[in-house]
């Protein structure tokens, strides 16, 4: 299974997961770096292993926080898109939307591209 396809299949999990590690490491480089002195007990700690990386993890925090809360807001953006196309009960409005539906479920990972699939075998539409 190459990278992309796991990534497409688990991205539910993995970017929320990756947002949190990158809002950790922007906390920590913010208390390394410009609140330097007033971090509280472990980050105290943290500041002080760190030294002048501080302002790499604040950089690099900053940008991935920024990088994967967009990515969720765009995930959760197309699967509002689609449960609005797909859960239509009209057969002539999902085959007006059927090219739009693919693209969101290609994007959205495999088991949007199953339920397109099933839905239009339900149909009896040709692929």
């Amino acid at each position: 299974m190459s990278l992309k396809r796991a990534y497409k299949k688990n991205q539910f999990i993995i970017s929320p997961v990756l947002l949190i590690l990158s809002a950790v490491g922007l906390v920590i480089g913010l208390f390394g770096t410009v609140l330097s002195g007033s971090a509280p007990g472990v980050l105290g700690e943290i500041e002080n292993t760190l030294g002048n990386w501080s302002y790499w993890l604040l950089l690099i925090g900053g940008l991935f926080t920024f990088i994967f809360a967009f990515v969720i807001v765009d995930l959760y953006r197309k699967l509002s898109e689609f449960n609005d196309l797909y859960e239509t009960t009209s057969k002539s409005k999902f085959i007006k939307n059927i090219a739009r539906i693919e693209t969101l479920a290609l994007k959205l990972g495999p088991k949007f591209e199953d339920k397109v699939i099933e839905k239009e075998e339900d149909y009896n539409l040709d692929r």
